[in-house]
Parts: structure tokens; sequence; C-alpha cells
């Protein structure tokens, strides 16, 4: 049965909101990872790691609501736009999710390891990352592509303390061969919060194609 174009709307407005509350969960494990290793605290990293179950079934649930829409309506060539892209959506958010969990089980092996040593840069990081992302769904709630400039700018930062961590990772390891296997798991993480934010810069890449028809530049895989 077809929906009214009343009764579309209401719908994508349903599956815009059911991906904001999906970007809350991996905001919510993204900060939780990053605490677990800031604390090493196993508790914590255990508890990141068995949410991703929520936030896959969300991934689930959210593309079926997409095929689901597409079936019942004609759509208009924005309509089109939106729901693909709400679809690519949920998938880099579900990638950003499994990045937390990665750093989850970081922060778990080293704290049965009883490492200690911090980065600095790494919760910096963290914090880019954080902001890029919600700057990049409220692009897609709002209709704003200056939210997208911001968002899609703010990976230079990103990128920028990702050198920074790995040269002061590589000097430490360097200097002390016996810090070389925690510092190693630190690189892995610089890693993760890298690729997270090439995640965010795509969310919001395909919120400016939803808006103008154009692809902004090359997604990132």
């Amino acid at each position: 049965m077809s929906l009214t174009r009343t009764q579309f709307e209401e719908e994508l407005e349903k599956l815009r909101n059911h991906i904001i509350a999906m970007g809350s969960l991996v905001d919510g494990a993204v900060a939780g990872s990053m605490e677990a290793l800031a604390q090493r605290d196993i508790r914590l990293a255990e508890l990141v790691i068995d949410a991703d179950d929520a936030i896959d079934e969300m991934d689930l649930s959210i593309e079926a609501e997409c095929m689901r829409l597409l079936a019942l309506q004609h759509p208009l060539a924005r309509d089109l736009r939106l729901v693909g892209t709400a679809l690519k959506i949920i998938t880099d958010l579900e990638r950003i999710a499994d990045h937390a969990v990665d750093i989850a089980k970081v922060a778990r092996k080293l704290a049965n390891m009883g490492a200690t040593r911090e980065f600095a840069d790494l919760p910096r990081m963290a914090s880019a990352v954080r902001e890029m992302l919600r700057n990049a769904l409220d692009a897609f709630v709002r209709h704003d592509l200056n939210l997208v400039e911001v968002a899609v700018r703010a990976d230079d930062e990103v990128d920028e303390l990702f050198h920074h961590v790995r040269d002061d990772l590589h000097a430490a390891m360097r200097r002390d061969p016996e810090v070389v296997v925690e510092a190693s798991y630190l690189l892995f993480v610089s890693h993760y919060l890298e690729r997270m934010a090439d995640h965010a810069v795509n969310i919001a890449e395909r919120v400016y194609f939803v808006e103008t028809g154009q692809l902004a530049r090359t997604i990132k895989a």
C-alpha cells in the first residue's frame, strides 16, 4: 500500500530520528572506549564491546526501514538521495562503532598487561572525531551545508594529531624497548580514530549529496 505525500514525509522524519539515535549510541561507544583506555577499565571495555550488538541491530532495523520506504512510495529524486544516503550513513556509523570496539579491546588488553603509559593527543583525537560526527549528523538533520564544511575541514586536524601521536610513539619505542608492545597497541588506537574521522567525512559528504545532488569529493573507503 502506497503512502500519501504527508505520510511519506512523516516516515522520512522518523528515519532521520532513528539515524540520530544510532549516532548517539555510536558516539557513546567512542566515548566509552576512550574512557576505558584512559582508566584501563576492563569492566567499561566489556560494556562497550557488549553494547555493539544493539548498534548492529539498529543498523539492520534502519536498513529494513529504508527498503520499506522505497517499496511503499514512488519517491522523488531528492527522496531517493535521502534514503540512499541513510543506507550509506548507517554503514559508516556501524564501522565507527566497530572501531570503538577495537579500542575497547585494546583497553582490555593493556589493563590485563598492567600498562599505564599515557599520550595526551589520543584523547584530543577522540574529541575531534566525536565533534566531526556530531556536526555531520546535525548537518543531516538540519540540511546545513555549513556544518558539512565544518566536519570535512576538521579532518585535517585529526590527520595532524594522528601524525603527531605516531611520531611520539615511534620515538618512545626507539628510546625504550620495554614500551614497544604498549606503544604498538596505542598506534592501533590512533589508526582506529583516524579511520573514524574518515567515516565522519563520508557522512558529511553524503549530506552534501542529498542537498545538492553532487558529491563533494571522493568518498573514503
